[in-house]
């Protein structure tokens, strides 16, 4: 039998995010060398190399991520990759790199109450809320 070299990860990906960072509360950043247009926000800012998590404030196609604060709830999404950008209106966006997999799954027909961090099993109509499952029947 020779050696072999096994994947644990098939494949790692690189994904732009919207960032949660809670409310703009000026939009002049202050800092020991003078004053700039920019943003600043109530929450923490998101910098290279964070944890972040998926926010609670994530559309269906357009989901945001926050800081990972290592709450109960919280599992680690990615790890951001580059200094955000700040983009018009005062959003910002960043880089992620997405650890393991992102699913996109169909919704069984008329489901529309799964929000972030529901556990979702696999059913024969396709993707459905529930807490009846265990770990290896679910995606969280």
């Amino acid at each position: 039998m020779t050696d072999s070299i096994i994947l644990l990860e098939e494949r790692k990906e690189v994904t732009t995010f919207l960032l949660d960072e809670g409310t703009i509360t000026a939009t002049t950043v202050t800092t020991p060398t003078g004053e700039t247009p920019g943003y600043e926000y109530a929450g923490d800012k998101i910098k290279v190399d964070d944890a972040v998590t998926l926010s609670a404030n994530s559309d269906i196609g357009k989901p945001t991520v926050k800081k990972y604060t290592a709450a109960e709830d919280e599992i680690i999404l990615g790890i951001a990759v580059n200094d955000p950008v700040t983009m018009t209106g005062g959003r910002r966006k960043t880089f992620t790199l997405v650890l393991g997999h992102l699913f996109r799954l169909k919704l069984a027909s008329g489901l529309s109450n799964i929000a972030v961090n529901d556990k979702i099993a696999l059913s024969s109509t396709g993707a459905i809320k529930s807490e009846d499952c265990d770990i290896l029947q679910c995606i969280l």
